[in-house]
């Protein structure tokens, strides 16, 4: 019996959200089906590489990087408390490690600028204005300090919390609201430059466009 393929059939039981699929699988390592930890490096590993885009110059760094947080994700993972989802506890590993990285080479570049986003609508027009406003946005986070550009990316880009953010940068909640009200305040600043795509913006909320980035 392959037990890899056995727990990846966990992420298709009906009524199972993603944190207890993920559960199940880390359960499953913990008692001993070691090879089931592929599953969760299958359906993470792309979204640890994007975080490593952020940080590194060159494909083998964000490698090397993955391969990195997935090992100590995995000596880790007898101290998964499932207190929060897997992929936050995840995500601070992989956070921590590129901050502590001796291999970074160069300042936080924002995710926005590697992320493929995908937009939902069926609206041609829609979509065409989307792909205007997206370009428009990866410029103006690129012009947020480095601190308030990590959280909105996080946030927007991650579709993280507040709780989770703070839990993956170990920053306090109410640091985390704070960089994000500033930066969400810098963006309708930068974004008022183009009249149409200020109004579109703020129809309903900051971006009412869903933002994501893909496993």
């Amino acid at each position: 019996m392959n037990m890899t393929t056995d727990y990846a059939a966990v992420y298709k039981k009906e009524g199972l959200n993603q944190t207890l699929r993920d559960y199940e699988v880390c359960k499953a390592v913990l008692n001993g089906n070691t090879q089931a930890f592929a599953v969760l490096v299958a359906q993470y590993q792309k979204r640890v590489y994007m975080l490593g885009l952020s940080f590194f110059d060159n494909t083998d760094d964000c490698e090397d990087f993955v391969q990195d947080v997935m090992l100590k994700a995995y000596a880790a993972l007898g101290t998964f408390r499932a207190e929060a989802p897997f992929a936050t506890w995840l995500m601070r590993i992989a956070y921590n490690t590129a901050i502590n990285s001796a291999k970074k080479r160069r300042s936080y570049m924002s995710l926005a600028d590697g992320t493929e986003i995908e937009y939902r609508g069926d609206n041609p027009e829609e979509k065409h204005l989307n792909e205007c406003i997206i370009l428009s946005v990866r410029e103006a986070v690129n012009n947020l300090p480095d601190n308030y550009r990590i959280c909105i990316d996080l946030y927007f880009f991650y579709d993280m919390s507040y709780t989770d953010i703070a839990a993956v940068t170990e920053l306090p909640l109410n640091t985390i609201k704070s960089h994000i009200f500033r930066a969400k305040k810098l963006l309708r600043e930068y974004l008022k430059e183009d009249r149409t795509i200020f109004e579109y913006t703020h129809r309903d909320t900051m971006f009412p466009y869903p933002v994501v980035v893909h496993n």
